[in-house]
C-alpha cells in the first residue's frame, strides 16, 4: 500500500483489546510513515456519554472525537494513533425501527466523507463489515469465514482463538504489505500517574527496601475472577513467608469483591481504588510483580514493563497466552479435568453458592500462585 493515505481501525473499546492493538498500530506507522491512522472504538459495556442531546462538537450525534476518558485513555499520547473516535453504542442500541436505521445510515455517511483508503475490522462483527462496505472504503480487511465476509476485499485466514490476540491483530495487516516484527505492547505512563502512585503508596504501611506486589482482582466478568478466599490465602502466604509489600489496586467495578476480601482479614489491607487508567498504570509501573486475572489490568501491567502472574480460566490459554517471555509473564491455570466445560471452550460456570470464579478458577491452588510469585521475587 502507498505510504500516504488514511487507514481506519474499527475496534472494540475494551482495555485489554486496545492495549493488544498497539503493536499493530506501531507496525503500520513504521512501515507506512506518511499514513494517517484513525481508531474508532465501539464500546461494548460500561460506557455512556454526558452529551446525548443533538450533535456533539464533532458534528455527529453518535460519533465523537475521544476525550480519552475510560478505556480510551489507552491511546492518549500514543504516537502511532493520529485520531481516536468513539461511538455512542449504548445510545444507538436504544433506538428502534426507522430511527435505528437512520442512525446507522448517518454513521456510514460520516465514514464515507472521511475518504479512508483502507479499513481493518479488528473483530468479526457484522456492523464492522457492513459499515465498511457501504461507506465505500476501497480496501476492506477482516477475518475470513465471518458473516458477510464476501463484502471484504481481503480475508486473512486467521482467528483469535488459534493465533492469539496479538498475532491476530498483526496478521490482519498483511494485505497492506505490513509485517509486525515487534509485538511488544506499550503504554506511556504520564509523569503525573507515576507521581500520584508514589503519593498514594507513601500513605500506606509499606516497608522500605522490600519488593512490591500489586494485586488487581478485577475482570470483565465474575467467572474470570480468582475467588476471594483463595486470594486471601495468597496474601496471607506473602505476608507470612516473605514479608514483601502488597497493594490491592481496584476500580469502582470491583467494590463487591474488595468488600468480600476485606471480610476475610482481621488486619488492615493496603488497598487503592484507582480512578483512571493512568492512575492504575502508575501503580503497576512501580510494582515488581502484578498478580492479575485475565483482564485489562494484566495487559496494562505488561505494557508498562511489570512482571505478571496471570490467573486464567482453563480454556483461555490459546487466545490470551500471548506473552512469550516467560521470564516476565507466566499464566497459571487449573490442571484438573473440567466437569462443566468441554471442547476447549470455557462456559464460565460459577459453583453454586459462590459469587466469583468459575469452577476452574476455584481449582487453582493459592500455594501454586505463591510459589510463582516467590520465583519472580527471588530471580529478578
Amino acid at each position: 500500500m502507498q505510504e500516504t493515505g488514511k487507514i481506519l481501525f474499527l475496534a472494540e473499546g475494551q482495555m485489554g483489546d486496545s492495549i493488544c492493538l498497539t503493536p499493530a498500530l506501531k507496525a503500520v506507522k513504521r512501515s507506512l510513515p506518511g499514513i494517517h491512522t484513525t481508531i474508532m472504538l465501539f464500546h461494548r459495556r460500561k460506557y455512556s456519554r454526558s452529551n446525548t442531546a443533538g450533535k456533539n462538537e464533532h458534528g455527529h450525534p453518535y460519533i465523537e472525537k475521544s476525550n480519552f476518558e475510560g478505556t480510551a485513555e489507552v491511546f492518549k499520547g500514543n504516537p502511532f494513533a493520529d485520531e481516536v473516535l468513539e461511538l455512542d453504542r449504548q445510545a444507538m442500541r436504544g433506538l428502534k425501527g426507522l430511527k435505528r436505521l437512520s442512525a446507522e445510515r448517518a454513521c456510514i455517511k460520516y465514514l464515507r466523507r472521511q475518504k479512508y483508503d483502507a479499513v481493518i475490522c479488528t473483530f468479526p462483527q457484522n456492523r464492522f463489515v457492513l459499515w465498511s462496505f457501504f461507506a465505500g472504503i476501497r480496501k476492506r480487511i477482516g477475518e475470513k469465514g465471518q458473516k458477510f465476509d464476501y463484502l471484504l476485499t481481503d480475508r486473512p485466514a486467521v482467528k483469535r482463538s488459534d493465533a492469539g490476540v496479538l498475532n491476530y491483530f498483526c496478521d490482519l495487516l498483511k494485505p497492506l504489505g505490513v509485517s509486525a516484527g515487534d509485538k511488544n505492547t506499550f503504554y506511556n505512563v504520564p509523569e503525573a500517574g507515576i507521581d500520584n502512585a508514589k503519593k498514594l503508596s507513601a500513605g500506606l504501611n509499606l516497608s522500605q527496601g522490600r519488593k512490591l506486589i500489586v494485586i488487581h482482582p478485577g475482570a470483565s466478568d465474575k467467572d474470570r475472577q480468582y475467588p476471594p478466599e483463595k486470594m486471601a490465602d495468597l496474601i496471607k502466604m506473602c505476608r507470612q513467608k516473605n514479608d514483601n509489600n502488597i497493594i490491592i489496586a481496584y476500580s469502582e467495578y470491583d467494590e463487591e469483591y474488595i468488600s468480600a476480601l476485606h471480610g476475610l482479614f482481621k488486619g488492615k489491607l493496603n488497598s487503592i481504588q484507582t480512578k483512571s487508567i493512568s492512575e492504575l498504570a502508575g501503580i503497576l509501573s512501580i510494582a515488581d510483580i502484578a498478580v492479575v486475572n485475565n483482564s485489562g489490568p494484566r495487559h496494562l501491567a505488561a505494557a508498562v514493563g511489570t512482571k505478571t502472574v496471570g490467573l486464567l480460566e482453563k480454556y483461555d490459554d490459546i487466545m490470551w497466552k500471548i506473552y512469550e517471555d516467560e521470564s516476565m509473564h507466566v499464566i497459571i491455570q487449573s490442571e484438573k479435568s473440567c466437569v462443566t466445560c468441554s471442547g476447549g471452550k470455557c462456559l464460565g460456570f460459577i459453583p453454586e453458592g459462590e459469587k466469583f470464579g468459575a469452577n476452574c478458577m476455584h481449582d487453582i491452588e493459592s500455594a501454586k500462585v505463591f510459589s510463582m510469585v516467590e520465583r519472580f521475587i527471588n530471580n529478578p
